[in-house]
């Protein structure tokens, strides 16, 4: 339904811009470098496959002055939750020359909360079909397994089996089977945990000299609290939940179920970023590629040992300027790919996760991923994606400091691998879809898009692109 509305929402865009143009051919004049403090406050009304519907505020403080781009520093704070028990809370601060110094700094400080966050297993292969039938209360498993054949659903709420045939004078309760309300009473949180994890983050990074290239130093403070469901009633269910899939797996990291566990890491990168300064939210044009290292291990205060190498290359271009400027619009193609490769134990709620110098993703899936499918559907040690966008920017508006509309298209392939050699370019996972992106005053971007693969949907109410 909301992919029907985006579409909607797009051609009602085109609609509009072509009877204001209509009226008035003289191209709009261009609109005026912002300066000084600017504040813009955004309601976080938004929806996630993964997360529901989510509803918070963030305001951006924006400092604009000559001679520093895109900006000299911007902050921000934000409250967030969503239905299905997503929450993001953070206070952050992005400032260039830093303290008068030549560095960046950025400093981020919050409480993330996954109240149902995923877990599959590792392995690029997944029986997506099976999955949802687990959780859709379709199919025993475990200790819904009777051995006892079904013989007929006479409601959600009773199953026989073959002993009312075969031993009608049996107990009552031998000649039922689990109900399809016990069976997805117990088991739809199978693939899922709760994650609770304050963080601090701090980076500084600067250019080498007055080149394209760069440097980035960082450390990432996490605490893990991770909370298994087996053993839970939910609200409104009349029965308890069955053991999960980390329960019966047991994968690195389960002894978070028992305590807190730290995960601190030291950031290392080197970066390559031709794109133009002063549009580095939103480029139409330029390089921006980065070799990122995390290091997690005794010496950072960590209860696991492992690192994650993660090359990303991105790349921008603008299409036709001469024939679509002259409508005031832009046509941007733009790229990503990325491959991240883990070393050592990391735990399963770090396994998937993919960092670059700008950007993180919960495995191949989810809003970062392959946009077609649950957060964390695939991950394993090398997680490999290509993504790509057309990015159409069809109607300005000079209300609210200035609104650029843009319709977005996009595919994305990618599949993960337990190493290198296990790696072929076969077995991909493939998703399209499209959208609306808003650009605020240069760079407050809004997102909002549907993606569907060939078993699942993903769609998305963020802020700014994807890459």
């Amino acid at each position: 339904m909301l992919k029907k509305y985006i579409i909607a929402l797009c051609l009602g865009t085109l609609f509009v811009h072509t009877g204001l143009h209509a009226q008035d051919k003289d191209p709009a004049p261009p609109k005026p470098d912002p300066e000084g403090l600017k504040f813009t406050g955004l309601p976080l009304i938004s929806f996630s496959s993964d997360d529901g519907v989510g509803y918070g505020v963030r305001v951006y403080g924006t400092y604009y002055e000559k001679n520093y781009e895109p900006f000299k520093f911007q902050t921000y704070g934000q409250y967030y939750r969503t239905t299905k028990g997503y929450e993001y809370h953070e206070a952050s601060l992005d400032a260039l020359k830093f303290l008068g110094s030549p560095y960046r700094v950025r400093i981020n400080a919050g409480l993330e909360r996954y109240l149902n966050a995923q877990y599959y297993g590792f392995s690029n292969f997944q029986d997506i079909q099976r999955q949802n039938r687990i959780k859709n209360g379709e199919m025993p498993i475990n200790e819904n397994v009777t051995g006892v054949p079904d013989l007929y659903h006479v409601s959600d709420d009773i199953t026989l089996n073959t002993n009312f045939i075969n031993n009608p004078g049996a107990p009552l309760s031998e000649q039922l089977n689990p109900s399809k309300k016990q069976l997805k009473d117990s088991q739809d949180k199978f693939f899922n945990y709760d994650s609770i994890k304050p963080f601090l983050t701090a980076t500084t990074e600067d250019w080498f000299g007055k080149t394209n290239f760069k440097w980035l130093v960082g450390f990432r403070a996490q605490r893990y609290r991770i909370q298994s469901y087996a053993g839970d009633k939910e609200s409104g269910n009349a029965w308890v939940n069955n053991k999960t899939l980390i329960d019966l797996e047991k994968p690195t990291g389960y002894d978070a179920t028992e305590g807190r566990r730290f995960v601190n890491s030291i950031r290392l990168a080197l970066a390559y970023d031709s794109r133009p300064r002063l549009r580095e939210l939103n480029p139409n044009g330029g390089t921006f590629t980065d070799l990122h290292y995390e290091g997690v291990g005794k010496g950072t205060g960590s209860h696991y040992t492992f690192h994650k190498y993660t090359l990303s290359w991105r790349q921008y271009y603008d299409i036709a300027p001469s024939f679509f400027n002259k409508f005031d619009k832009e046509l941007v193609f733009a790229y990503r790919l990325l491959g991240q490769y883990t070393i050592g134990d990391a735990p399963f709620f770090e396994m998937g996760r993919i960092y670059t110098m700008r950007e993180s993703a919960l495995g191949l899936g989810g809003n970062g991923g392959i946009r077609g499918y649950p957060a964390n559907q695939f991950v394993d040690r090398m997680m490999t994606v290509f993504n790509t966008e057309l990015r159409l920017t069809s109607f300005k508006v000079s209300a609210l400091g200035g609104i650029d509309f843009v319709i977005l298209g996009y595919y994305d392939v990618g599949r993960v691998a337990h190493s290198w050699e296990d790696w072929q370019a076969k077995d991909m996972h493939r998703a399209g879809g499209g959208g609306l992106r808003l650009v605020w005053q240069k760079n407050t971007i809004i997102n909002i898009s549907s993606g569907r693969s060939k078993y699942e949907s993903n769609t998305n109410f963020s802020f700014n692109h994807m890459f």
